[in-house]
């Protein structure tokens, strides 16, 4: 008797069906090209640190990380900018474009200019605030705020017109540079200044590959005005992304502040591995916005992007934050030496803050993209609660970063109970609804 035959075709071809409207998205192409720029960039700062770390040890690295996180407080709350920018960008015509780009780079230059002046001149406050050893390591960090400012204007309409090739290119290049030429920076001697001078070197790189790609919308001849931003909702996602940049950043500085020298180093070195697990899953953020923003024009629902970008980010992060719970200690000090042994017993509790702050920064785009203001002030207050909380609760190293833990925690709890996009109401999205296949 001849046994039926058995046709396994639906699932088979139900993955050719998934691999090959994946392969036809355009959200997908671009996730993947941003994912290995991202890797790239941050593989580059891991480079340049190490080199760094090895090079300086512990007291002088943690002067130079007091500088970096300082630098990050300013320069990623850009990263609002560049949302702002990107969303506007995405649903305007090409003459408007135009326009918008040649008043934003101007601003940016202007504000850019600012900013370091301002820094120039608190250079003696900055360095007795973060105990800092020398004002050139001051004036070396503050020095690269200016092309931070301009590169995120002009990555934002890099964005926004969803050239996403360039852009990376602009990440990738501008991080290679970092660890290319720290190395000769620090076999002359420059230090802990030469080191961070290598930063406004690389920003200065992205900036000219963005004004290379984008010269072809500065149209000197078109005369149509340059749209005007919402100033309110531009507050609203400048306060949004400092404040994500604190909770995420301002640690560092608070360890600086609290912490003996020593440890400052220990905790910078922590931080530098274990927020690695924040920067993992930065291309789903960098695409959601833009695909969050053209849907809102549309009056069509986020969730379902939401929903993936963030089982992409848990997935990511906690599976980083296994890794990282498991590395052994002779690893660390062969990669960092012996002064930084203490750093791996804070890996553990940095990935998972980090895991909770990844999926707060998921959140806070889909809520920049459609102009609701509550989530970004939800940021905030948790952001003022991990300073206070630290001010008055720092007895070593492993209590900051859990405070940090706490604090992004408490957003996500709240956001599940109080807000629109909770996960719990994204689940039960019936999943036949119409949407753009290049999604």
């Amino acid at each position: 008797m001849q046994a039926p035959d058995i046709q396994p075709v639906a699932q088979p071809a139900g993955i050719r069906a998934i691999i090959a409207r994946v392969r036809r998205s355009q959200g997908a192409r671009a996730g993947a090209i941003l994912a290995l720029a991202t890797l790239v960039l941050n593989g580059s700062g891991y480079l340049y640190n190490i080199a760094c770390i090895r090079y300086l040890g512990s007291s002088v690295y943690g002067d130079m990380a007091a500088m970096l996180a300082l630098f990050a407080l300013v320069s990623l709350p850009l990263g609002s900018i560049q949302s702002l920018l990107a969303r506007e960008v995405a649903q305007l015509p090409a003459p408007g474009v135009s326009a918008l780009l040649k008043r934003s780079t101007w601003i940016s230059v202007a504000v850019g200019s600012g900013l370091v002046l301002v820094g120039f001149a608190l250079i003696d406050q900055i360095q007795d605030l973060l105990n800092i050893s020398s004002r050139g390591i001051v004036i070396a960090g503050i020095s690269g705020i200016f092309f931070a400012v301009v590169a995120a204007v002009l990555y934002g309409f890099l964005q926004g017109a969803l050239r996403f090739g360039a852009l990376g290119a602009a990440y990738s290049l501008s991080g290679l540079a970092k660890p290319v030429l720290v190395v000769p920076a620090l076999l002359l001697g420059l230090g802990a200044t030469g080191a961070l001078a290598v930063n406004t070197v690389a920003g200065a790189l992205a900036v000219l590959i963005a004004v290379v790609v984008l010269r072809d919308l500065w149209q000197p001849k078109l005369r149509e005005a340059a749209p005007r931003l919402d100033r309110r909702q531009m507050a609203v996602m400048l306060v949004g992304s400092l404040a994500f940049a604190s909770l995420t950043n301002v640690d560092i500085l608070l360890a600086a502040y609290f912490l003996p020298s020593d440890l400052v180093g220990v905790y910078a070195a922590a931080a530098l591995v274990g927020k690695a697990v924040l920067f993992l899953p930065s291309a789903v953020v960098t695409v959601l916005l833009p695909k969050a923003a053209e849907r809102a024009a549309a009056g069509l629902t986020s969730q379902k992007i939401l929903l993936a970008s963030a089982g992409v980010t848990a997935v990511l992060t906690l599976a980083a934050t296994v890794v990282l719970a498991l590395v052994p200690e002779s690893l660390l000090v062969w990669a960092f030496g012996g002064d930084f042994r203490e750093s791996t017993a804070l890996l553990g509790w940095f990935g998972l803050a980090m895991s909770a702050a990844a999926l707060v920064n998921v959140y806070l785009s889909v809520y920049f993209a459609e102009r609701d203001a509550r989530f970004p002030l939800l940021v905030l207050a948790a952001a003022i609660a991990q300073v206070v909380v630290v001010s008055l609760w720092h007895p070593d190293p492993r209590s900051i970063v859990l405070v940090t833990l706490a604090c992004a925690t408490t957003i996500l709890v709240v956001h599940e109970l109080f807000f629109p996009h909770a996960l719990r109401r994204a689940r039960g999205l019936r999943l036949d609804r119409p949407e753009s296949s290049s999604a």
